[in-house]
């Protein structure tokens, strides 16, 4: 029963989602959607210059997660990162499973050459923070400012399918997938991976942009 941490994999998905699933049931802002979630999950593995998600094991059973978000930082000149979704299993807490994620999420960024670690939590939730004070995180004086952005705001389902490569003028068209690199039909631009290349030019996936 020794605890084993790694980083997720596609096939840690649904595990994942189910957490998720018990922690934004205590979050105020956050409803839980297993598809939405699986969706976002699978974002992430699937490109891992977004990010990264680690899970813990006991006896080939994940029971925690956390992931990091990666950005960049203007004023420290380096890269920056958000950590959000930490969440360990009911039937785990208190038993370090939590300070270990957190430990290996931290070893990874200074790893990586990350400045800082940003996160968030519920203004009354008095345990999350006496829990992140005690892994040497410190309350920022900034003011948490969101914007949802509706479908009034975001590009509609038709402008945002199809992207196309700078480079040859390719179009990714979801609806078709690229068979011969084994994405199958009905898979999102956004969920293809990271190490992908135009089929035609060899372009890497950054060189895409959305087909207007």
């Amino acid at each position: 029963m020794i605890p084993a941490t790694r980083t997720a994999i596609e096939r840690d998905v649904a595990r994942c989602a189910e957490l998720l699933g018990i922690l934004f049931t205590q979050e105020q802002e956050f409803t839980a959607d297993a598809e939405a979630q699986s969706r976002a999950l699978s974002m992430i593995i699937r490109n891992p210059e977004l990010g990264r998600i680690f899970v813990v094991e006991i006896d080939g059973v994940i029971e925690g997660m956390v992931m990091l978000l990666f950005s960049v930082s203007t004023c420290l000149g380096r890269k920056a990162a958000l950590l959000e979704d930490m969440v360990v299993a009911p039937a785990w807490r208190t038993k370090g499973l939590g300070t270990l994620l957190i430990n290996h999420a931290v070893d990874f960024a200074r790893r990586e050459g990350f400045g800082r670690i940003t996160l968030l939590t519920d203004r009354d939730n008095e345990a999350a923070q006496q829990f992140y004070r005690a892994q040497g995180f410190a309350q920022s004086e900034m003011v948490v400012f969101r914007k949802l952005l509706d479908d009034g705001t975001v590009m509609n389902k038709s402008e945002s399918d199809t992207w196309m490569c700078r480079e040859c003028g390719y179009l990714y068209d979801p609806a078709e997938g690229d068979p011969e690199s084994r994405i199958k039909e009905g898979t999102p631009f956004v969920e293809v991976s990271g190490h992908w290349s135009c089929p035609v030019c060899f372009a890497s996936k950054a060189d895409f942009e959305p087909f207007l």
